[in-house]
C-alpha cells in the first residue's frame, strides 16, 4: 500500500479519480513479483542443497560429480539472490533477471539429468517446471518466453533419446498439460492481484480526497469564523455610530428651521445645512452596512403582506425625483396593464428600489433617462426593471458589480459618491425575499438590473447557496 502510494504521487497520469494506468498496475505487479523472489530462492536454496547432498547415493556413478556440482552452484546462486532481495538491492525494473536465474538453473539441472540418464521419463522435471514458472511468473511476455525455452530445450533433448514415438506423444501431451495448469495458475493469480491494485488505488485516492475535503473544509470554518467576526464587528460598529448620527441631525435639523430662534449669520445656516446633509449621508451608508451585517448573519426581518406594486412604485419615483431633477435626468414609468397580486416584504422592495434608482440616476449623465418597468412573470411573480441610459460596465466590472464596497472609479478623482454598498445590498435583500437578481450592462449604452420577484414567499429559510446572475 505504501509503494502504491509512492507510485500514485509520482505518476503524472494517476491523478484522475478511479483510474488505474496499465503502467501504474504492470509496475506494481513487478513489484509484488520481486517480492516472491525471496521465498521462491529460499526455497531454491534449501532443494539443491539438498539434492547436492543426495545425488551422490542415488544416481550412476558418471553423473554424480556433474549433477553434483550443479545441484550446488544452484543453491549458491539462489542463496544469492535470497540476500540480494532481502537486502533490496535489486531495482524493480530488473525483477525478472534473478526469476529467470532461478528458473535458468532450474532448466539446466533437469536438462542435463535427462541428457545424462538418457532416460524421457526425466521429462516429468520439465512437467513440474512449466507449472512452477506459471505460479512464480506475473508477467505474461516473460512466460511465454520462458515456456518456448523450456519446451524447446525438452523437445531437443527428447527427440535424442526417444525409443518409442509412443511415449514422445505420451510425455508431450503431459507437457503441453502442464503449461495450461501454469497459464490457468498465472491468470487466476494475475486477476487477483489487478484487482487487488485497483481496490487500493481507489481506496488511496479517496484518502486522499478525503484529506482535501478536510483542509478545505478548515479552511472553510476559519474563513468563516473571520468573516462573522468582521460582519459582527460592523452590525455593532454602525449600531453605535447611529445614535450620535441621529442627534447631529436631529439638532442640524432644528437650527436649520430655526424652532428657538434665528441662527444670525448666514453662512453658519450654510454650514448647518452641509452638517445636515452629510450627517443624512453618513446615516444612510450606515443603514446599509448595518442591513448588510444583519443579512450575513441571518437575522434580518422579513415580513410578508399583500403589496400594491402601483403604490410602491410611484412612491420611490417621487423620493428620487429630486435627485433625477438635478441632475438633468428623466424618470419613466411603464406598467403591464395586469399585474398578479404578490405576498413580499413592503420595506424591503422600498429600500430595493430606491438603490436601483438612485444608482441609475446617480450614473446616467445629463440629459439620459431612467425607466422603471414592472411586468408579471412566467412563474406567477413580477419582474421589476430599472433600466438607464448610463455610462455602462463592461464584462469585467460586471463579475465585481455586486462586491460589497467595489466601485468602478476608485480614483481620488472619481466622479461618483459612495462606497459601493447599493448593489451587494440589494442582491443581499432579494436573496432574502426569495428572488432572482439580474445585471445587464454594455459600455456606453447603459444598465438593466431587473428584480424577480414570487408570487407568494414560500418560507422564511435562507438558502446561502443562490448567487446571482449577472449577464
Amino acid at each position: 500500500m505504501r509503494r502504491l502510494k509512492t507510485l500514485l504521487g509520482s505518476a503524472p497520469h494517476a491523478a484522475k479519480a478511479g483510474e488505474g494506468s496499465s503502467f501504474d498496475i504492470e509496475q506494481e505487479l513487478d513489484a509484488i513479483y520481486l517480492e516472491t523472489v525471496f521465498p521462491v530462492s529460499i526455497c531454491a536454496v534449501v532443494l539443491y542443497a539438498g539434492l547436492a547432498v543426495f545425488h551422490p547415493y542415488a544416481l550412476p556413478p558418471h553423473s554424480i560429480q556433474i549433477m553434483t556440482v550443479i545441484a550446488g552452484a544452484t543453491a549458491i546462486v539462489s542463496a544469492v539472490i535470497a540476500g540480494l532481495t532481502w537486502k533490496n538491492k535489486i531495482p524493480v525494473r530488473y525483477a525478472y533477471v534473478p526469476g529467470f536465474l532461478i528458473v535458468g538453473m532450474g532448466l539446466l539441472n533437469s536438462s542435463v539429468h535427462m541428457w545424462l540418464l538418457q532416460d524421457l521419463d526425466q521429462s516429468t522435471n520439465f512437467a513440474l517446471t512449466f507449472i512452477v514458472v506459471g505460479l512464480f511468473f506475473l508477467s505474461r511476455t516473460y512466460l511465454v518466453i520462458a515456456y518456448a525455452v523450456t519446451l524447446v530445450t525438452w523437445l531437443v533433448l527428447a527427440e535424442g533419446i526417444v525409443d518409442v514415438e509412443q511415449e514422445l506423444i505420451h510425455f508431450l501431451f503431459m507437457n503441453i498439460l502442464a503449461v495450461a495448469l501454469g497459464v490457468l495458475a498465472q491468470t487466476l493469480r494475475l486477476r487477483v492481484n489487478r484487482r487487488l491494485l485497483k481496490m487500493q488505488h481507489k481506496a488511496v485516492l479517496r484518502e486522499k480526497r478525503l484529506a482535501e475535503a478536510l483542509a478545505k473544509e478548515k479552511l472553510y470554518a476559519r474563513a468563516e469564523k473571520a468573516n462573522r467576526a468582521k460582519t459582527e464587528f460592523l452590525a455593532n460598529m454602525s449600531h453605535e455610530l447611529r445614535t450620535p448620527l441621529n442627534a447631529i441631525i436631529g439638532f442640524s435639523e432644528a437650527m436649520m428651521h430655526e424652532f428657538f430662534g434665528p441662527v444670525g449669520n448666514e453662512r453658519y445656516a450654510e454650514y448647518i445645512r452641509d452638517i445636515n446633509s452629510a450627517g443624512t449621508h453618513l446615516l444612510t451608508l450606515v443603514n446599509d452596512i448595518l442591513d448588510l451585517s444583519r443579512v450575513e448573519l441571518d437575522n434580518i426581518k422579513i415580513t410578508p403582506h399583500a403589496l400594491d406594486i402601483d403604490a410602491i412604485c410611484n412612491n420611490c419615483l417621487v423620493i428620487v425625483s429630486g435627485r433625477a431633477e438635478t441632475h438633468g435626468v428623466q424618470l419613466n414609468f411603464h406598467k403591464a396593464p395586469s399585474l398578479p397580486d404578490i405576498t413580499s416584504d413592503e420595506r424591503r422592495l422600498k429600500q430595493i428600489l430606491i438603490n436601483l434608482l438612485g444608482n441609475a440616476v446617480k450614473f446616467t449623465p445629463a440629459g439620459g433617462s431612467v425607466t422603471l418597468d414592472v411586468s408579471p412573470a412566467k412563474d406567477g411573480g413580477i419582474n421589476i426593471s430599472v433600466c438607464d441610459t448610463g455610462i455602462g460596465m463592461d464584462a469585467e466590472q460586471l463579475k465585481h458589480a455586486l462586491d460589497p464596497f467595489w466601485q468602478a472609479d476608485t480614483g481620488l478623482d472619481r466622479s461618483f459618491e459612495g462606497v459601493g454598498l447599493g448593489l451587494a445590498l440589494t442582491n443581499e435583500l432579494v436573496r432574502v425575499m426569495q428572488g432572482k437578481f439580474t445585471i445587464q450592462s454594455q459600455p456606453g449604452i447603459g444598465t438593466t438590473a431587473t428584480v424577480a420577484l414570487p408570487k407568494t414567499m414560500k418560507s422564511t429559510i435562507i438558502d446561502p447557496t443562490r448567487t446571482p446572475a449577472v449577464a
